[in-house]
Parts: C-alpha cells; sequence; structure tokens
C-alpha cells in the first residue's frame, strides 16, 4: 500500500513532459560568451574615444549610426557581427578585436623552431630526375630537396609518396 502511495506522489511531482532545463543552460551560456565579448568591445571603445578625446555623439556621426546605438555599443548591449566590428575599426581608426587561428601544437614550438620551419617552407626546390639517385626501372623519380636534406619520393599510380622514413616538412 505504502508503494503504491509513494508512486503516485513521485508521479504528481515529476512532470510528463521532458524538462527544458538543458536548452535554457545553453541558450543563457551562448548568451553569456557574447556578452562578454560585447563587453569587452565596449570597453575598448571608451578607452579609445577617451584617447581620441571624442565623445559618442561623435563617435555616431563618423560612423553614420544614431548615438542609441553608440549608447548600446559603449554599454556591451551590442551582439556584433563582424561588419559591425569593421566599421567600428574603420571609424576608431584601431583593431579592437582579434581572432587567433587554432593552433594545437603551439606550446611544443619556441620561435627558434617556428623560424627554421618557415625558412624550409621558402625553400623547397623541385630539381631534375638524378641517376645517382634514381633506383633501378623508376623513370619518375624526383627529388625534393631543403637546405638540410633530400626528401625522395616515388610515383606508384600516378601518386607521389615521400619514403617512410623521411618527414614531407624535413624536420
Amino acid at each position: 500500500m505504502s508503494t503504491t502511495y509513494n508512486k503516485k506522489k513521485f508521479e504528481q511531482l515529476v512532470s510528463r513532459t521532458p524538462s527544458k532545463w538543458a536548452e535554457k543552460h545553453r541558450a543563457k551560456k551562448e548568451a553569456s560568451s557574447w556578452a562578454q565579448n560585447s563587453a569587452m568591445v565596449a570597453i575598448n571603445v571608451l578607452t579609445l574615444l577617451e584617447e581620441k578625446k571624442w565623445s559618442q555623439k561623435k563617435l555616431a556621426e563618423v560612423m553614420n549610426i544614431s548615438p542609441q546605438q553608440v549608447s548600446k555599443i559603449v554599454k556591451g548591449k551590442v551582439n556584433f557581427t563582424f561588419e559591425s566590428i569593421a566599421n567600428l575599426e574603420k571609424a576608431l581608426g584601431q583593431k579592437i578585436m582579434q581572432i587567433e587561428l587554432i593552433d594545437r601544437d603551439r606550446e611544443s614550438r619556441d620561435i627558434t623552431s617556428v623560424i627554421q620551419w618557415i625558412e624550409k617552407s621558402k625553400n623547397v626546390i623541385i630539381s631534375t630526375p638524378s641517376k645517382k639517385h634514381s633506383p633501378k626501372g623508376h623513370t619518375d623519380f624526383k627529388i625534393y630537396s631543403t637546405h638540410t636534406e633530400e626528401i625522395k619520393t616515388k610515383r606508384f599510380n600516378n601518386m607521389v609518396k615521400a619514403d617512410e622514413n623521411l618527414s614531407p616538412t624535413g624536420s
């Protein structure tokens, strides 16, 4: 009897429709994300206005928008587009936001290795086939060379394949 009573009570408390809490949480988090970025842009705009000794009204005139829109910008209440950011940067004459490339190996590299990698990629030369490197029976043999080493490749079924023991970047 008590099991049935508890089950009925539980069913009364629990809604039969699925909860929307996850969707609400996701929407709030997304809104929070753009709002934080908007606040950062607002701080940058206010800093630049102060440096230029411009009023919000002057910025509105330069951008050809309403003073109310500038007010929203400096309060961080605008969900910007790339175009609106570009217009702000043009009006203020300075970058106010930067997008970085994803580089998962960034932490493992230092500046000297990056400079070496760039120099190697600039200096890749395709040379003519050489008889001393050409294996017997392969006429499509080419040598790709950098300053430090040669990367041998062979042509199989119209595909070029680097030797397995060599790295294509020469590192």
